[in-house]
C-alpha cells in the first residue's frame, strides 16, 4: 500500500508540478553543447553510464552534468526536490542521457532542440517489459513514462521491433548501434581490475570454480521475491570443495532478502565467473560477450510464462537446463557438458542478438550526438 500511495504521489507531481518547471525554464535558450546524464535509480553513476561518460570526457566542449538519486531511499520530498532541480536543467539541455524509467523526462512535452537518449540497461530482447507486459507499469498510469526519447540503443537489429512495442515508440527511434555500457566487457583492464577486486574481497574464492547465480525478480518493486534461493544455497554447501558461489540479486528483490548478497555489481562479477546461472535475466546476453557456460535454472518456467512472456521461445535459448536441484548439481559437476554448451547454437543466438556490441558501441552514440547538434 506504501509504495503504490509513493507512486501515484509521484505521478501526480510529474504531470501537474514538473510541466509548469520545465516551461517556466523553457524560455530560455537552449545551451549549446550542454549534456545531462541522468538516473533515479542509484545514488552515483549508474554502471550503463560508466563508458559514455568516459568518452563524453574526451571532449571539453562539452559542459556535462551529472543527476543521480535514488527513489527508493530519498523521502517524497527529496524526490521531490531532485526532479524540480533536473527539470530546470532539462529545459536548456541539448542532450539528456537515461538509461532506465525516468519519469521527469516524459512529464513534459519537450522542445525540439533537446535530444533524449535512452541508453537502456538490458541487451537483447528476452522477456516482456514496458507496454507489454501488465507487470511493469501501473494500470492507474496515465501518459508513456518512456516518451520523449529520439534515440533508444539496442544491442541487435532484431531488438528494434520488441523495444519499440514495449517502449510505444517508433522503430526509428530505436536504433541498433550496440550497448554502450559491454564496451568495457571488451577491456582488457577493466576485466583484469573486476578480477583483482573481487578475490581481495573474497579471496576462499581462488583456485575454485566461480559460479554465479542472477535470477531476475519477480512481482514488482514493492514486493519483489526470488524462485530457486534454497536450492542455489544447498548446491553452494554440496560443491564448497571446489565451486565458489556468487549470489546476485536484482536490486528490487535485495531489499528483502537479506545476508546472501554479494555487494559487487553484477557487470563486474562477470569478468570473473566460469559459469553463470540465471532463469529470465538478460544478463545472459552480457555473460555470452565472454563465452561463458549458461545454466537456465527455472523452477516456475510454465507460471512465469503465464504471467510475463517472452519475445522468444524460450526453448531456442542456449545454455543448460535444470529445474531442480539434483539437475542443478549434475550439471555443475560435469565440466565437459559445460564445455560443450558453448556450440553453434550459443554463437549463432549471439550473433543474432548481440551483432552490434562489438566494443564500440559508444562511439557511435557519440557520433550521433555529434550529427544531431551539427544539424541545428
Amino acid at each position: 500500500m506504501i509504495f503504490r500511495v509513493k507512486q501515484i504521489i509521484k505521478m501526480i507531481f510529474q504531470q501537474v508540478i514538473l510541466p509548469v518547471i520545465y516551461n517556466i525554464y523553457a524560455v530560455k535558450p537552449v545551451i549549446p553543447n550542454t549534456v545531462i546524464l541522468a538516473d533515479a535509480h542509484h545514488d552515483e553513476i549508474p554502471f550503463s553510464m560508466l563508458a559514455i561518460k568516459d568518452e563524453l570526457m574526451q571532449h571539453p566542449e562539452l559542459q556535462i552534468t551529472e543527476l543521480y538519486w535514488n527513489n527508493s531511499s530519498c523521502s517524497v520530498l527529496g524526490i521531490f526536490r531532485n526532479m524540480a532541480c533536473f527539470m530546470k536543467k532539462y529545459a536548456t539541455a541539448e542532450t539528456v542521457i537515461i538509461c532506465d524509467n525516468f519519469l521527469p523526462a516524459a512529464s513534459c512535452r519537450k522542445r525540439k532542440e533537446t535530444s533524449v537518449i535512452q541508453l537502456w540497461h538490458a541487451c537483447g530482447a528476452f522477456k516482456k517489459f514496458g507496454y507489454d507486459t501488465s507487470a511493469d507499469i501501473p494500470s492507474y498510469y496515465k501518459g508513456n513514462v518512456l516518451a520523449n526519447c529520439d534515440l533508444v540503443t539496442v544491442s541487435s537489429q532484431i531488438c528494434v521491433k520488441p523495444f519499440s512495442s514495449a517502449m510505444r515508440l517508433p522503430e526509428k527511434a530505436v536504433r541498433p548501434v550496440g550497448v554502450s555500457r559491454t564496451d568495457l566487457y571488451f577491456n582488457d583492464t577493466f576485466n583484469q581490475a573486476c578480477r583483482n577486486h573481487f578475490f581481495s574481497q573474497y579471496p576462499n574464492a581462488q583456485g575454485k570454480k566461480i559460479v554465479l547465480w542472477v535470477p531476475t525478480f519477480r512481482g514488482n518493486p514493492g514486493i519483489a521475491s526470488v524462485k530457486g534461493l534454497d536450492d542455489i544455497l544447498h548446491a553452494r554447501d554440496q560443491l564448497k570443495d571446489t565451486h565458489y558461489f556468487i549470489i546476485k540479486l536484482h536490486p528490487h528483490t535485495q531489499a528483502h532478502i537479506e545476508g546472501t548478497n554479494c555487494s559487487i555489481s553484477s557487470e563486474e562479477l562477470l569478468p570473473v565467473a566460469d559459469v553463470v546461472i540465471t532463469d529470465y535475466s538478460s544478463i545472459l546476453f552480457d555473460a555470452m560477450i565472454y563465452k561463458h557456460p549458461l545454466v537456465l535454472f527455472v523452477p516456475d518456467l510454465d507460471e512465469y510464462l503465464d504471467n510475463r512472456g517472452f519475445y522468444l521461445d524460450y526453448n531456442t535459448l542456449p545454455g543448460l537446463r535444470a529445474q531442480n536441484l539434483e539437475q542443478l548439481l549434475q550439471i555443475l559437476t560435469d565440466e565437459d557438458l559445460l564445455h560443450s554448451s558453448v556450440n553453434k547454437v550459443y554463437t549463432d543466438f549471439y550473433d543474432k542478438y548481440m551483432a552490434s556490441c562489438d566494443g564500440h558501441s559508444t562511439k557511435r552514440i557519440i557520433n550521433y550526438i555529434k550529427k544531431t547538434d551539427n544539424r541545428r
